[in-house]
C-alpha cells in the first residue's frame, strides 16, 4: 500500500527558460534571502529579552527606562585595555572595568542600525537582477518558446513532433539577425560585473561599518575557538560586546551634575555575533566564486576557442563539425545567445537545431521584421 500510495504521486516540474547561471541566482535569489531573514532576527529582541538593559543605583523603573534608551540610542562603550584581561579579576566583563586617564575607548553605536543595513544590503544583491530583467524585456524567453526543455518534461511530446517547423523559424531569425544582440549580451556581462562590485562594496563597507573588525572576524573567531574557553579573548566579544559601559549625566537634588557609570547588558549582541559570523562566511565564499567567474567570464570573451569548446560541450559530440561551421560566422553576442538555447534545450534537440543552423546558415545583411518571426511562433 505505502509503495502504491508513493507511485501515485505526481511531482509537477515548473522549469522557467533563463539567461542568469547559478552565479548570478546566488547573489539575487539566496544572499537576497539571507540578508532579508538576517534583517528580521535582528529586530526580534522579544526573543531574547529587552535589547539593552543598564544596571542603575537609583531604585526606580521610570529612571531605569531613560537610562536604558539614552544608552542604546547615544551608545557604549569599552576600555581596549582591558579587553586582555581576565574577566572576574581586573574586569567585570571584557573590556568593562574602571578607566584610567589616557585609555583608549571604542564606542559601540552600531547596533541600532543594523536592520537598517541588513535591509540595504539586501536590497543591493537584488538590483543587479532587477535591471538585467527590465533591460532584457523577457527577449530569451520568447525566442526560445515552445523548445525549452520544460516543453519535453513528461509524456507530453506535442510540441516536439513539430520542432521542424520551429528550428526553420528560430534558425532564420538567427540568420537574419546575426550580430544584432550585442547589446543585450553586453548588458549581462555589465549586470554580472556589477553582481562582483556588489559584494565586494558589501564585505568593506561592513568592516567599516563594525569598526574595521569585520575582514578578520571569522578567522579571528575559528581560531580563537581551538584555544582554552578560560584564557582567551573571545573577538566576538570585543566586536559585539554583551557587556559594555554608558556614562549617564543628570542633575541631582541639589542642582549639581550627577555623573553615573553604569554597566549595560547589550541583549541584541548575542544575535548580531552569530549573524555576522554566517555573513562573513558566506560573503567571503561569495566573493571568492563571483571573482572566478568573473575570470571564466573574461576568457569567453576573449577567447574565440573557448566559447567553441563550451558550445560543442553542450551538443552531442558528432555535432562538433557543424558547431565549428557556425561559430566561424558567429560574433561574441551569437555565441552568448546559442549557448543559452544550448542550456535550455534538451541536448539532443540542441543538437538537432545546430545541425539545422548549420545548413541554413550564410552571410545575409537583409533583416527579418519582427513580426514576421512571431508569426511563425518564436517571436
Amino acid at each position: 500500500m505505502v509503495f502504491k500510495a508513493i507511485s501515485s504521486i505526481k511531482i509537477k516540474v515548473q522549469l522557467k527558460p533563463v539567461v542568469d547561471n547559478l552565479v548570478f541566482r546566488l547573489h539575487y535569489r539566496y544572499t537576497y534571502v539571507i540578508f532579508m531573514v538576517s534583517c528580521l532576527l535582528a529586530t526580534l529582541y522579544d526573543t531574547i529579552g529587552d535589547k539593552i538593559e543598564c544596571i542603575t543605583s537609583v531604585d526606580s523603573d521610570s529612571f531605569s527606562d531613560v537610562v536604558n534608551s539614552y544608552c542604546f540610542i547615544m551608545g557604549t562603550f569599552t576600555v581596549d585595555r582591558l579587553h586582555g584581561e581576565k574577566p572576574g579579576v581586573n574586569t567585570a566583563h571584557p573590556g568593562v572595568g574602571p578607566q584610567q586617564p589616557g585609555d583608549e575607548l571604542t564606542y559601540h553605536t552600531y547596533y541600532q542600525w543594523v536592520p537598517f543595513v541588513l535591509f540595504i544590503q539586501g536590497v543591493m544583491f537584488y538590483i543587479p537582477h532587477w535591471l538585467w530583467k527590465k533591460s532584457e524585456g523577457g527577449l530569451f524567453r520568447i525566442i526560445i518558446q515552445d523548445l525549452s526543455i520544460s516543453d519535453y518534461l513528461g509524456s507530453n511530446l506535442k510540441n516536439y513532433s513539430g520542432r521542424k517547423e520551429r528550428f526553420n523559424a528560430l534558425s532564420t531569425y538567427i540568420t537574419h539577425h546575426m550580430n544584432a544582440h550585442r547589446s543585450w549580451a553586453f548588458k549581462f556581462f555589465l549586470c554580472e560585473a556589477l553582481n562582483l562590485c556588489v559584494v565586494v562594496g558589501t564585505l568593506f563597507f561592513t568592516d567599516w561599518f563594525l569598526g574595521g573588525e569585520f575582514l578578520t572576524y571569522g578567522t579571528s573567531v575559528f581560531d580563537v575557538a581551538k584555544l582554552d574557553p578560560e584564557n582567551r579573548t573571545d573577538p566576538m566579544a570585543y566586536v559585539f560586546p554583551r557587556m559594555a559601559k554608558c556614562t549617564f549625566k543628570s542633575f541631582g537634588p541639589s542642582g549639581t551634575i550627577q555623573i553615573r557609570d553604569v554597566m549595560c547588558l547589550i541583549a541584541t549582541n548575542i544575535i548580531n555575533e552569530k549573524i555576522y559570523l554566517f555573513l562573513w562566511v558566506w560573503i567571503v565564499l561569495l566573493t571568492t566564486v563571483t571573482s572566478a567567474w568573473i575570470v571564466y567570464r573574461i576568457l569567453t570573451i576573449v577567447l574565440p576557442f573557448f566559447r567553441i569548446f563550451l558550445l560543442k560541450a553542450r551538443a552531442n559530440s558528432a555535432m562538433s563539425s557543424e558547431v565549428s561551421k557556425v561559430m566561424r560566422m558567429a560574433s561574441l553576442s551569437d555565441w552568448f545567445l546559442l549557448y543559452n538555447l544550448a542550456k535550455n534545450m534538451e541536448k539532443t534537440v540542441f543538437s538537432e537545431f545546430i545541425q539545422h543552423l548549420a545548413e541554413d546558415l550564410t552571410p545575409s545583411t537583409d533583416t527579418l521584421p519582427l513580426k514576421d518571426i512571431e508569426s511563425k511562433s518564436i517571436l
